[in-house]
């Protein structure tokens, strides 16, 4: 994976300035700036699947709140519109936001899981709680994960080396203004590998139908010759 560094060479090396770092030292600051502006943007296109990440979390049975702090490989996760979804642990099922028109003191403790979620601040890098609070047993968070700031020449991108390149190239060609040829084409880049990723995406290997898991019986290949023909009448 690249590296903050590698994209400032890489940004410099597109707008045909002098390459090195050390020899742009008015634009290898601000192109670092816009570098950290595209991987903010980027990130929340879309659930980009190389930062989501999977944690079971046991809930405290008394008031809803997550019992350990959500953290991945490479960040915690702090902000509530990241999270993707949450499932009761050993459930398929989604949680379900808690509408406004509800209240969610009023709503059945006797025994139940977790119905809801919502937003919560009481505790750092917890940023969500379920209701009813009396819920007990753990819930399975899908979150997304971001990169920290500001970011450092040795820090890692995790998202598209070009797509950033790309992104951090036309902000610097925006504000410079002296090509408008220029911007256009980074522009133009920008989107066609925005795209050309999101479409990676999609062609990932998925099941299709969950009726059927890819067990054992199922790829077998027909070698245990279970289904035998009869005779024709």
């Amino acid at each position: 994976m690249a590296t903050v560094g590698d994209v400032i060479g890489d940004v410099i090396t597109e707008l045909s300035q002098v390459p090195g770092v050390a020899t742009q030292l008015y634009a290898s600051g601000r192109i670092r700036q816009f570098i950290q502006d595209a991987i903010a943007l980027e990130q929340d296109e879309m659930w980009w699947p190389q930062l989501m990440y999977y944690q079971l979390v046991p809930l405290d049975g008394v008031n809803g709140f997550l019992t350990q702090d959500l953290k991945g490989p490479i960040s915690f996760i702090d902000d509530y519109d990241d999270i993707a979804a949450v499932y009761p642990d050993g459930s398929n099922r989604k949680i379900s936001g808690l509408p406004p028109s509800i209240n969610p003191f009023n709503i059945n403790n006797s025994g139940i899981g977790p119905v809801f979620i919502s937003p919560d601040a009481t505790t750092p890098h917890r940023p969500l709680r379920v209701w009813p609070g009396t819920a007990t047993g753990s819930v399975v968070v899908w979150a997304r994960q971001s990169a920290s700031t500001p970011v450092s020449d040795s820090d890692t991108i995790h998202l598209d080396r070009l797509l950033i390149t790309y992104d951090a190239a036309w902000m610097y060609c925006v504000d410079d203004g002296t090509v408008p040829a220029q911007v256009n084409k980074f522009q133009m880049l920008a989107q066609k590998r925005r795209k050309q990723m999101i479409a990676a995406t999609v062609q990932m290997p998925m099941q299709l139908d969950p009726r059927f898991p890819a067990d054992a019986t199922l790829i077998d290949e027909g070698l245990n010759n279970t289904f035998t023909v009869g005779p024709l009448l």
